[in-house]
């Protein structure tokens, strides 16, 4: 997976960098295709709001998502924009595998009817 940081106000440290990827390799195991998956990250430091931070995750794959959150650190908002990011992609794969699952019963029963015609 490829990420590509940015940061507004906020300079862009190895250990920033290094801290966004290790709270992003969670998201490996739903990625369909690791090759192609990029994630985009936007760090900003809004002085006009109460000191506050925020960070943007855009995940781009076979689906987009997107994830915002704001903090009073820059780590507390990465950490709660990475935490629905994981979120939204559980229940999109939960509705890949209903609909895989209820369209494979749909199949089997059928066949089930097909059967006891012969």
């Amino acid at each position: 997976m490829h990420y590509n940081v940015k940061g507004t106000g906020v300079p862009i440290t190895d250990e920033l960098r290094g801290y966004i990827e290790k709270k992003l390799a969670t998201l490996d195991k739903f990625v369909y295709n690791e090759s192609g998956a990029r994630v985009d990250v936007e760090c900003e430091f809004m002085a006009s709001q109460e000191r506050q931070y925020r960070a943007e995750l855009m995940l781009q794959d076979k689906t987009q998502l997107r994830a915002e959150a704001r903090g009073t650190t820059l780590h507390e908002a990465i950490d709660i924009a990475a935490g629905e990011l994981v979120e939204g992609l559980t229940r999109a794969k939960k509705k890949r595998l209903h609909t895989l699952r209820h369209s494979a019963f749909k199949v089997k029963e059928y066949l089930r009817g097909w059967r006891s015609k012969i």
